[in-house]
């Protein structure tokens, strides 16, 4: 009987301790998501709100040189190791001037505001359909609507 006891006793123990090393690990998401298919409509030339607006609010903006926006994402899934994307873009005045970071930089970049149309949304129902390409507001005050 003692044996038993001291056998269950035992089997309980080392259950206990083996499970202990299966902890579960939820997956972890911080920062800015960006697609590359959001990269891609990035025009030099495209205003700050017009960046804003494809991309969303940057994670981080450099409090002493504001012509720079930082989105950062981070990932660790479970107990892999952590993926970090990042995509710096740049201004000069209020314009997009350049980008870096991993994602690749889209062939039409450097066409300026081509493919872009300024369309007046102010009074629209529902969403307008270009022809030239990706519609943008152009205004803040368009955006905020």
């Amino acid at each position: 009987m003692f044996r038993k006891v001291l056998l269950l006793g035992a089997v309980v123990a080392a259950t206990t301790v083996l499970s202990t090393g299966c902890a579960y690990r939820s997956d972890l998401a911080q920062g800015n998501f960006v697609e590359q298919e959001a990269v891609d409509q990035l025009r030099q030339g495209m205003t700050a709100a017009q960046v804003q607006y494809v991309l969303g609010t940057p994670m981080l903006t450099d409090p002493f040189d504001n012509t720079r926006w930082y989105y950062v994402h981070f990932l660790r899934q479970g107990w892999n190791d952590p993926e970090i994307r990042t995509l710096v873009v740049q201004f000069q005045g209020n314009s997009l001037y350049d980008m870096a970071g991993d994602f690749q930089k889209p062939d039409a970049f450097y066409s300026g505001n081509m493919g872009i149309q300024k369309v007046d949304i102010s009074g629209a129902q529902g969403v307008q359909q270009g022809t030239g390409g990706p519609v943008y507001p152009s205004t803040d005050a368009q955006i905020a609507q």
